[in-house]
């Protein structure tokens, strides 16, 4: 009888409290509720201590739509800001997906697809490019290969090989990968072709040492 009653009793409790009011909105701990189900309170968490747990909607002025939190611990959801960010305290968010599609970890205001503040490790990271852009074209006949004595007057005068960024840009503006991957490339393809232009000397030098001592052998023996 008693398991009866109190079944009855939590059955009629919820059409009670929803028939004291024919405003289709639901209110928790609020005055006027603006849509559907708000609720504005505090849950209780270890030793006392009031923290919020949930939250929709930005009552308040709240920069936050969706939130999810305990005392500053974990920071998660989305706001007007952002699509989504993850966080682990109240001062700083790890991690937002803004609206335009880029996405920021380490960084609130990520200016790329992907923006990372602070260091990445990856078994493969593989960087697209296209024909024309792949350096192949220094092995071409018309290519204006510079000489040795050319790159070492540019270095004398710039502190840094043709082509290549110096120090105080790359720590301004950074390095592409992709970028830096093709001009290295090129340097060594270039450095290969003076090298072989060296080796050809080398051994036309060898030759004629060769037909020189020959000669100087058969003068001697007259």
């Amino acid at each position: 009888m008693k398991i009866k009653f109190i079944t009855t009793f939590l059955a009629i409790i919820p059409g009670i409290l929803i028939a004291q009011s024919s405003d289709p909105n639901i209110e928790v701990n609020m005055e006027s509720p603006a849509y559907g189900i708000n609720i504005k309170t505090n849950f209780a968490w270890q030793n006392g201590i009031w923290a919020r747990g949930y939250r929709i909607s930005n009552h308040n002025n709240s920069e936050y739509f969706i939130h999810f939190g305990a005392m500053g611990t974990f920071n998660n959801g989305i706001s007007k800001q952002n699509y989504g960010y993850i966080g682990k305290d109240w001062n700083q968010t790890y991690m937002v997906f803004l609206p335009n599609g880029n996405i920021g970890i380490g960084t609130m205001d990520p200016q790329d697809k992907l923006a990372v503040k602070g260091k990445i490790r990856a078994e493969e990271i593989k960087v697209t490019t296209s024909a024309a852009d792949w350096p192949d074209y220094v092995f071409k006949a018309d290519y204006n290969l510079r000489s040795l004595a050319e790159t070492e007057l540019f270095i004398n005068e710039h502190g840094h090989l043709p082509e290549v960024p110096k120090a105080e840009e790359a720590e301004a503006d950074g390095v592409s990968l992709g970028e830096m991957n093709k001009i290295l490339l090129k340097k060594i393809e270039e450095m290969t072709l003076q090298l072989i232009q060296l080796n050809h000397a080398v051994k036309i030098q060898t030759e004629q040492v060769k037909l020189q001592s020959e000669k100087i052998k058969l003068l001697e023996s007259r």
